[in-house]
C-alpha cells in the first residue's frame, strides 16, 4: 500500500504539543510495524522533514512532501483547501490519513480522519471565533466524507456522534500510547540535577500543559493555596510554554500570594520530562476538557500518582490509578493534594497501579489497530 500521512502537526505550532507528539510517535510506530511492506508519504508544510522530532529509522522508511500552501494565501481558505487536496491527490496514494486539525474536505483520495477532540464546539466561549468556526466546519465535512474516523477516546467518539452526527459504526477508538523513555530514572541524582536546572527542589507537585481557560489553572491554584493554608509544604511547578498568558498567570499568582511557592519553568524539552515527572509527589491534570490527556500516561509511566478531573476523557485514561476530583471545587482539589502528600503508602499504591495501567497504552498497540483499519479501508470491509 502507498499510504499518505498528515504531518502538518510536525511543522506548525502543534509540533511540541499533543498533536505534534501524537503524529511523531504514531509515524514511528507505523513505519516499524510495516517493516518495509508499505510506502509512507508524509505531507508537511516545511521543505524537509523535522529531524529533531522523527527518529533516523523512521525517516529512512518514508517519503517527505512539503506542501507550500502559503502560496495560495491570496486565494483565501477555499483556495488553500483546494490546493491541499490537489497536492495529496496528485501523490497517487491508496489512501490518506488526516491527523491534524483544519483538514481539506475536497479530497478524492480515500481517507481516514483522526479527531482528537471537539473542544472548540464543546466549550465555545473564548475558543470559537470566526477563523476557528471555518476550519472546524471544514474538518467536520472531511470527517463525514472519510471512509472511517479515528477517535482518540470514547469521550471524543460520543462528541462526534452528538455534535457532528457521525454514525457510531463509522468511528473507531484508538487510544494514544506512551513512549518507553518515560520511566523512572535509574538514579536519584538525575532527578536532583534536572530539578535544580529549573529552580525546583522536593517536595513539589507538577503541572504540564497549556494555559488556556480549559486547563483550569485558576481553580488549581485556589486548591493549592488552600492546601498550603492547611499546613502544606510543597511547591507547584507549572511547566509549558506560557507565552501569551504571562500577564494572567503572574497576576493570579501574585493575587493569591503564591510567588514563593509557584515555579513557572516555561517550555521543557522532552528529554527532561521523565526526571521532572519522577521527582514530583503528584502530577496534576484538572482540565475542564481533554480529548485524551497524554501527560497523564507519561506521569503514570514515571511512577508518579495523579490528581485529575473526573470529566471528559480523563477517567478513561486514569482508571483506578489516580485520584479523581471535581475540577470546579478548590476544596476537593486541596483535600486531594493533602491526601497525596500525607499518605505516602497510599500514594505509592496509586503509583504502582499507574505503572501497571500504562501497559494498556502503547504506540505499538495503536499502530496495530491503525494498520488493521488501513487494510479494511483498502479491502472495503469494516474491522471486527
Amino acid at each position: 500500500m502507498r499510504i499518505g500521512l498528515d504531518a502538518r502537526g510536525l511543522c506548525n505550532v502543534n509540533r511540541t504539543r499533543g498533536i505534534g507528539r501524537y503524529t511523531a510517535r504514531l509515524v514511528e510506530a507505523l513505519v516499524a510495524q510495516a517493516g518495509g511492506a508499505h510506502e509512507f508519504v508524509l505531507f508537511g508544510t516545511s521543505e524537509a522533514p523535522p529531524t529533531d522530532l522523527l527518529s533516523p529509522r523512521a525517516l529512512e522508511g518514508l517519503e517527505w512532501r512539503g506542501m507550500r500552501l502559503e502560496r495560495y494565501a491570496a486565494a483565501g481558505p477555499l483556495g488553500r483547501y483546494l490546493a491541499m487536496a490537489g497536492e495529496i491527490d496528485g501523490a497517487r496514494l491508496d489512501f490518506f490519513h488526516a491527523i491534524d486539525h483544519d483538514m481539506t474536505p475536497f479530497l478524492r483520495t480515500p481517507s481516514l480522519v483522526t479527531v482528537h477532540d471537539l473542544i472548540l464546539l464543546v466549550l465555545r466561549g473564548p475558543y470559537l471565533g470566526p477563523t476557528a468556526w471555518r476550519w472546524m466546519l471544514a474538518h467536520k465535512h472531511a470527517a463525514r466524507r472519510a471512509r472511517a474516523v479515528v477517535a482518540v477516546s470514547e469521550n471524543t467518539r460520543r462528541d462526534l456522534e452528538r455534535i457532528w452526527k457521525i454514525p457510531r459504526e463509522r468511528i473507531v477508538v484508538v487510544y494514544e500510547g506512551v513512549s518507553p523513555e518515560y520511566r523512572p530514572p535509574e538514579n536519584e541524582a538525575k532527578i536532583t540535577e534536572t530539578c535544580a536546572r529549573y529552580g525546583l527542589a522536593k517536595p513539589y507537585f507538577l503541572y504540564l500543559g497549556g494555559f488556556d481557560p480549559r486547563k483550569n489553572l485558576h481553580n488549581m491554584l485556589l486548591g493549592f493555596k488552600r492546601f498550603l493554608l492547611a499546613g502544606g509544604d510543597h511547591r507547584l511547578a507549572l511547566c509549558g510554554d506560557h507565552r501569551g498568558f504571562e500577564g494572567y498567570l503572574y497576576d493570579l499568582v501574585e493575587e493569591l500570594g503564591l510567588e514563593e511557592r509557584v515555579v513557572m519553568t516555561g517550555f521543557v524539552p522532552e528529554d527532561d520530562l521523565p526526571a521532572l515527572y519522577s521527582g514530583a509527589d503528584a502530577f496534576l491534570c484538572l482540565s475542564l476538557y481533554e480529548g485524551f490527556g497524554l501527560p497523564l500516561l507519561e506521569a503514570m509511566a514515571c511512577g508518579t500518582p495523579v490528581l485529575a478531573s473526573r470529566v471528559s476523557s480523563i477517567p478513561e485514561v486514569v482508571g483506578d490509578a489516580g485520584l479523581l476530583v471535581d475540577p470546579l471545587e478548590p476544596g476537593e482539589i486541596a483535600a486531594g493534594l493533602r491526601r497525596l502528600a500525607d499518605d505516602r503508602v497510599w500514594a505509592g499504591e496509586l503509583a504502582d497501579r499507574g505503572l501497571e495501567r500504562v501497559g494498556l497504552f502503547t504506540w505499538e498497540r495503536a499502530a496495530n489497530s491503525i494498520m488493521e483499519l488501513y487494510a479494511c479501508v483498502q479491502e472495503g470491509r469494516w474491522p471486527g
